[in-house]
């Protein structure tokens, strides 16, 4: 077997110049055929080297080698620049994989003219700059490493011990979501009609309580789940009475899939998306962040609590793109991380195509989470408590969000943080909606932030 590490120039010649010493066009050899930013790919040419990816793949996680996205040469590939087919083998493990700035949904969509308006009926003059920043700050400090958006092959020593100081950004603003756009978003998670000013639980003919995303976590597993992807919660093992209070309301499958694909929901991520034009704003592609692509890999490798089929194994619970929560009082929440993509298993496809590395690394989506606050008309009072308390680890100290009508509020996807549920006096659940997204960066040189210099430092 013949390996090649090739980068830079030699994308332009073909595997059989470079294996087998054959002439070249001289046309196509001078076309520049530069890869993706962030992407790695091993090509395997010949039935031996073909024969050999499954077991190569663990060899280089193994190894400690970062992952990559694998392809095999065929037959329309002779002949053609490395470049090329690396190209064409990254853009197929996009498409399949759904990880491209553009999710495929919206790709059709797009060429059936159905594009989302950031209009909504009695808001139909929404503008950017109807938006207020009532927080803008930054935590969590690190020292990390810097991957850069093309890394030079080989690498030089100095690029290879790159660091940057890291934080965390979370931002809350009003003024994206207005009345009418709020009272839809509530109506589309419950029911028209619903009476949500004296319902003591949303209807459970779209929720059901059997969510335990942090629920009644221990305090002491706080320095876990600051370093995991997410956290999943184990329940008791004697099945009691109490077996409810372990777990909180959520929207059932079927109703998050309806509320993805609501027009109100799609007119939110329009607004947000015209708030940050440069990035290309999507819902994260979650069949692709689990364990070579299975869903329920995740949580069946970390254990959820969930003993659904009483096999005695735990798991199986699938990555969501959307999540409703509706918190009720006497409901316990941990500390956990919405997504952590440096703590992404090898064989993910996502973690093929752009590697392990730290949220807010150059060329590589930016993992946010938007929560919006659907109570409402009138404030939640101070008394009714249910704030959303995001933890800085190293100090030992936080900040806690007030929910408010259509109140937004964006995080890093790897701050630490938990819902505070509401008190007695609430009598009402906390409504509320998280879309889990990615932020492409449309310049793969700049650095992704949630902080904006309009809003001031943060």
């Amino acid at each position: 077997l013949a390996v090649a590490r090739v980068a830079g120039d030699a994308l332009g010649v073909s595997a059989e110049f470079l294996l087998d010493g054959e002439e070249m066009d001289d046309a196509i050899a001078e076309i520049d055929f530069t890869l993706p930013p962030a992407s790695r790919v091993v090509l395997l040419r010949g039935d031996a080297a073909k024969q050999l990816m499954p077991d190569l793949k663990l060899e280089m996680v193994d190894l400690g080698l970062d992952p990559a996205v694998f392809g095999v040469f065929v037959a329309k590939h002779a002949g053609l620049p490395l470049g090329a087919v690396a190209n064409a083998v990254i853009k197929a493990h996009e498409n399949y994989w759904d990880l491209g700035s553009v999710s495929v949904e919206n790709v059709e969509e797009s060429i059936k003219k159905q594009t989302t308006s950031t209009q909504w009926p009695g808001e139909e003059a929404w503008r950017p700059s109807d938006t207020i920043c009532a927080m803008s700050l930054v935590m969590d400090h690190a020292v990390v490493p810097d991957p850069q958006a093309w890394t030079h092959v080989g690498g030089t020593e100095n690029e290879k011990s790159k660091t940057r100081e890291d934080r965390s950004a979370v931002v809350v603003l009003d003024g994206i979501v207005g009345e009418s756009l709020r009272a839809a978003l509530l109506a589309e998670i419950t029911e028209p009609g619903w009476n949500h000013l004296n319902a003591t639980a949303p209807p459970t003919s779209k929720w059901a309580r059997d969510t335990n995303d942090g629920v009644n976590g221990d305090e002491e597993d706080e320095e876990d789940a600051s370093s995991s992807a997410t956290t999943f919660q184990e329940d008791d093992e004697d099945g009691d009475e109490n077996t409810h209070k372990k777990k909180s309301w959520g929207l059932t499958a079927e109703s998050i899939e309806t509320v993805k694909n609501s027009r109100c929901s799609k007119t939110f991520l329009s607004r947000l998306a015209s708030l940050y034009p440069e990035y290309a704003v999507r819902l994260m592609p979650c069949d692709a962040l689990e364990p070579e692509g299975v869903p329920g890999g995740m949580s069946l490798m970390f254990g959820n609590g969930n003993d659904d089929d009483d096999d005695g194994e735990e798991g199986n619970s699938r990555i969501a793109t959307v999540v409703g929560n509706a918190a009720v009082s006497g409901d316990q929440f941990q500390w956990h991380l919405d997504m952590d993509p440096g703590s992404l298993d090898a064989s993910a496809p996502f973690t093929e195509r752009f590697g392990r590395y730290v949220n807010r690394s150059f060329g590589r989506p930016l993992f946010v989470s938007a929560l919006v606050y659907l109570n409402g008309p009138a404030l939640w009072t101070p008394d009714m408590n249910a704030e959303t308390l995001v933890l800085d680890p190293g100090t030992g100290t936080g900040v806690f969000i007030r929910p408010g009508p259509g109140r937004v509020l964006l995080m890093d996807q790897d701050a630490l943080h938990r819902v505070s549920p509401p008190s007695r006096a609430a009598k009402i659940p906390r409504y509320s909606l998280v879309f889990k997204l990615c932020f492409y960066p449309k310049d793969p040189e700049t650095r992704p932030s949630l902080v904006r210099t309009e809003w001031g430092a943060p």
